[in-house]
């Protein structure tokens, strides 16, 4: 038990929903959630139930007891224990009752085998008593920790009245109920009864296999519900892409014809032109002819008429000679060829293709049979990092017969058919090739399963033998001081698109800036409340605009600064309402681009628009003690709780989905958690500060692998409190106690 974790703002947690004071009688109702006795009869009188009761918290309906008296409802003895530390500890500003006499004193005492306060008065009588003596007594006012968990471990006495003082030692499988000693003579005869400290043992291992079994419950629901997204997605687009080739097909198709029609249109347009042309010229002699025969008929006409017969013989033979020339000029049928007859003859075969055959098919996806797969990763993986193998797509006769449009799908389980991969990724086809990476998560053997167009591969599924990751220090920088590329506390980190490392420099009051080398750029700010100065610098985060935005935790605000270190704009400020700010701790950027805050003081996660304008607040009251961090990942608001010593994950809407760890030192547990960042492969990175390391979890909690302990050496750490990934992946985190930053891959 950490202690002090616990004494962290104990009030809130000993005070009543409802009435907002310290627990009174505190009972739990079947949902898990606790109110003082009287609220819960006060409440259930004016919410008119009878045989039943309705949560105030979260509306949860459930069963009166058997009694109709909701005092039989279980009694919370841990948090009964907490009230009396409570005391204990504000007994200098407040007082307590005695257990003997009433009277309320700051002077008292605690007995821990009576579990009772004295006052000074009364505690010369109990000590008098000889059955007393050996009965540890401590002055309130001389408590140290260990007395703090003294107290909790304190016996949990029968509630019965007239049971006084008689320990809770066994549980009665008949009526499912802890009893003491006196309850097993008088109220259980002849009923099985357990000692409850191997009940209690023994439904603790069913509960934790339950938890788990339903934690890997939702998981698979969670993958079945993506995947199921992902194949509709991909449907829906497959569907897109194939009625796009289609429509492209028959446009080109549409375009040759329309090309064909067009030459034969303007071959029709040339022969037509052709003939005009000749009839035309045609038409201009005979006009031509037309008018000389005019001239001659005029003349012969005069002559006829006026000539006396002297002149008649004499001119006749004249005549003659031109009108014979006339008679020359008749048309003849040779002015017939002159016009071009053509016609059109369709190409029926062409239409009787187009008009029987199909435009296209669909595409009979390759067969399984006609794949194989070799290369690395067939037999060794190592867990959190890269293995891979190359899948090939043959005919029959052993040709490279590959199509980019086939599915291909790699599935890696572990020997209990658990998803065992953090990561899948299948390139396009090149060449008949698919290049198939994966990255394998637990230890042991993994069975490798790969199918194309749904069916298996001859050489699938395979083992793969998985062998545990480790971080490798690459590199580090800084040392304590004030001087440039020097620390004092350095907390936290960012890195934007061209690798530069931000880090604010705790009590230096500044921000430094250094490229992925470690090589010191320039830093910006100071120590101050004006524009650009700070106070306590801590969270920091690029923004995709090239803003850096940093949590100025002394001055209650979020200073915005340009990539270079110029003052933008400020918002927030000191109080409790929603657009105010009090002990900001850590920053990032959500995918819509919004900034979301860990309001510390205020145990609420805020989110703001890139202006600065409040947006939302996850965080009703009691949900944080301390919320130190916040990320968002797909559909998640993941945040790390400083003092509660775990981790909360909600939806987008704030909506409280589960939690994980717990305060301690051992694999998957943690003391005080810092910083958290989602890799690329949706693996969870957590500074566990406290504990002097980063962990490594699945998004449901899993606990996957540890790297660091205390120390001053490269790859060990002391508080290590923020960390960032470069594009290349290697991790860079802020050792802040030995101030300076690590960079591990």
């Amino acid at each position: 038990m950490d202690i002090k974790t616990l004494l962290h703002n104990l009030r809130e947690e000993v005070s009543c929903p409802v009435c907002t004071n310290v627990y009174t009688d505190p009972k739990h109702l079947p949902c898990l959630h606790t109110f003082c006795l009287q609220c819960l009869k006060h409440w259930h009188r004016t919410s008119h139930g009878r045989d039943t009761i309705r949560c105030p918290k979260c509306q949860a309906i459930s069963r009166v007891p058997d009694s109709g008296d909701l005092k039989d409802l279980p009694t919370s003895f841990y948090l009964n224990g907490l009230i009396d530390v409570l005391a204990i500890k504000e007994c200098k500003t407040s007082q307590v009752r005695c257990g003997n006499c009433d009277k309320k004193s700051a002077e008292s005492s605690y007995c821990f085998h009576c579990c009772v306060f004295w006052c000074d008065e009364c505690i010369i009588g109990h000590n008098i008593i000889r059955s007393n003596k050996d009965h540890r007594v401590l002055a309130l006012k001389d408590f140290q920790d260990k007395d703090y968990e003294d107290v909790m471990k304190r016996p949990v006495f029968c509630p019965k009245e007239d049971h006084n003082k008689e320990e809770l030692k066994y549980f009665c499988k008949d009526c499912e109920t802890p009893v003491c000693q006196i309850c097993v003579t008088l109220d259980h005869g002849g009923h099985n009864m357990k000692l409850i400290k191997e009940e209690a043992e023994r439904q603790r291992t069913e509960m934790k296999s339950f938890i788990e079994k339903q934690r890997h419950n939702l998981q698979a629901k969670m993958n079945a519900m993506r995947q199921l997204d992902e194949e509709c997605a991909t449907l829906i687009q497959q569907g897109e892409d194939v009625k796009r080739e289609i429509q492209t097909f028959v446009d080109n198709l549409t375009a040759v014809i329309e090309a064909n029609k067009k030459n034969i249109l303007a071959e029709v347009e040339n022969e037509t032109s052709k003939s005009i042309e000749s009839i035309t010229r045609r038409k201009t002699e005979i006009e031509r002819q037309m008018t000389a025969i005019k001239s001659s008929l005029e003349k012969a006409e005069k002559l006829y008429t006026r000539s006396t017969n002297a002149e008649i013989v004499q001119l006749k033979k004249s005549l003659d000679v031109i009108f014979k020339k006339v008679d020359q000029m008749e048309p003849t049928n040779r002015d017939l060829d002159l016009v071009a007859h053509f016609f059109f003859v369709e190409n029926q075969k062409l239409f009787v293709t187009v008009k029987s055959e199909d435009i296209g098919t669909l595409k009979k996806p390759t067969k399984a049979s006609q794949c194989v797969i070799e290369g690395k990763g067939l037999q060794e993986g190592i867990a959190l990092r890269e293995a891979h193998f190359t899948l090939t797509t043959k005919d029959t006769e052993g040709r490279q017969c590959y199509d980019e449009r086939d599915h291909v799908t790699v599935e890696i389980r572990d020997e209990q058919g658990r998803e065992c991969t953090s990561e899948i990724q299948i390139n396009d086809c090149k060449d008949g090739l698919y290049q198939v990476r994966y990255c394998p998560r637990d230890l042991g053997k993994c069975r490798v399963t790969v199918k194309v167009n749904g069916q298996h591969i001859g050489d699938s599924p395979f083992t793969v033998q998985v062998t545990p990751f480790q971080f490798k220090p690459v590199l580090s920088f800084g040392k304590k001081g004030s001087s440039e590329g020097m620390f004092s506390f350095p907390w936290g980190v960012a890195v934007n698109a061209r690798d530069e490392i931000a880090v604010t420099d705790h009590n230096n009051h500044r921000v430094q800036i250094f490229n992925s080398e470690g090589n010191y750029l320039r830093s910006f700010g100071g120590h101050g409340n004006k524009e650009g100065e700070f106070q306590s610098p801590i969270g920091i985060t690029y923004h995709n605009n090239g803003n850096i935005f940093v949590a100025d935790s002394g001055n209650n605000r979020i200073q915005i600064f340009s990539g270079m270190g110029e003052y933008v704009g400020t918002f927030g400020g000191r109080g409790s309402l929603d657009s105010q700010l009090k002990n900001p701790r850590s920053l990032s950027a959500d995918s819509d681009g919004n900034i979301i805050v860990a309001d510390s003081g205020n145990r609420l996660i805020k989110i703001f628009s890139l202006s600065g304008n409040f947006l939302m607040k996850i965080g009703e009251q009691g949900s944080f003690i301390t919320p130190i961090h916040c990320i968002q990942y797909e559909g998640y608001i993941i945040v790390s709780d400083y003092s509660e010593g775990c981790i909360k994950v909600f939806d987008r809407k704030g909506n409280f989905q589960y939690k994980f760890g717990k305060n301690g030192g051992g694999d998957g547990e943690l003391n005080c958690p810092r910083s958290l960042f989602v890799n690329k492969s949706g693996l969870l990175m957590v500074c566990d500060a406290g504990n002097h390391r980063l962990q490594v979890f699945e998004l449901n909690g899993k606990f996957l692998g540890k790297s660091g302990t205390k120390g001053g050496n490269i790859g060990e750490f002391n508080y290590p409190t923020s960390v960032a990934v470069l594009r290349n992946g290697q991790i860079v985190v802020s050792d802040s106690s030995n101030n300076r930053i690590q960079v591990m891959e």
